[in-house]
């Protein structure tokens, strides 16, 4: 044992162990006192609880033992000592052992126990909470990862691209016709996007931008965007004009599958 662990863990309690000696072999007053037993079972209740938090503190610290072994060693330990101390007690002049003084003294160490049992199941709990909330916070974490991955970008095709990604393609397709100033265009785009990631391998979800392609614009008659157009073996199934629910979009994207 180290000089610093003797002085951190184990010189509070036998500094303390040696004020209870010392303090009880004072030999008695030949004055009489009222009675006051009843609070002298108390002093004794207090003195040895103080003395068997030390004694779990330093087992628990300093031989790093669990509340289990450090409280068996505890009450025996702090029960041994208690004993000599009421045994010394009957060669002091004027003092005597005495059964409740033993009991309140075991009484202090057992409250003592019970209550860093008490303290530590509490922490238990705490830090149980803790890793819970934590396991959920990256459970939650991982959701959204996973949720922002699967979310991907609609295709932006343009009069060069739109024949082979849309037309050409064996597979249905949205294509949304919009432009950056148009205000309901910016709030379908979200949706436009989460569609690309829904439905990624199923279908050609695209956007063109009128501004960019005019004459892919004309050719499909838009006047109104946002403009909702759906293909099908190169062909316009269907048209939606203006701001839709994305359950709409799904449902008509499902028909054309």
């Amino acid at each position: 044992m180290t000089r610093s662990t003797f002085v951190c863990w184990w010189l509070p309690p036998v500094a303390w162990g040696a004020f209870i000696l010392v303090v009880t072999s004072i030999p008695r007053m030949p004055v009489p006192l009222p009675e006051m037993s009843g609070i002298d079972k108390v002093s004794h209740l207090a003195v040895y609880g103080v003395l068997g938090l030390l004694l779990m503190r330093a087992f628990m610290n300093c031989r790093e033992l669990s509340v289990g072994p450090a409280t068996k060693w505890t009450l025996a330990a702090g029960g041994i000592f208690a004993g000599l101390q009421e045994l010394n007690q009957t060669w002091i002049p004027g003092r005597g052992a005495e059964v409740l003084d033993l009991a309140a003294n075991v009484a202090g160490l057992v409250l003592a126990v019970v209550a860093v049992r008490a303290w530590q199941r509490l922490i238990h709990r705490t830090d149980q909470c803790d890793r819970a909330d934590a396991a959920r916070v990256v459970k939650d974490n991982a959701r959204m990862r996973k949720e922002m991955t699967t979310m991907a970008e609609a295709l932006h095709v343009d009069e060069d691209t739109f024949e082979s990604e849309v037309l050409q393609s064996d597979k249905p397709a949205l294509v949304d016709f919009w432009a950056p100033w148009c205000g309901p265009c910016q709030m379908m785009g979200p949706t436009i996007d989460k569609l690309a990631g829904d439905y990624e391998g199923e279908a050609v979800i695209a956007k063109v931008n009128v501004d960019d392609s005019p004459d892919l614009a004309s050719k499909y008659g838009i006047r109104s965007i946002p403009a909702l157009l759906f293909f099908k073996d190169g062909e316009v199934a269907d048209q939606m004009v203006g701001v839709q629910s994305e359950d709409a979009l799904k449902e008509k994207l499902d028909s054309l599958a």
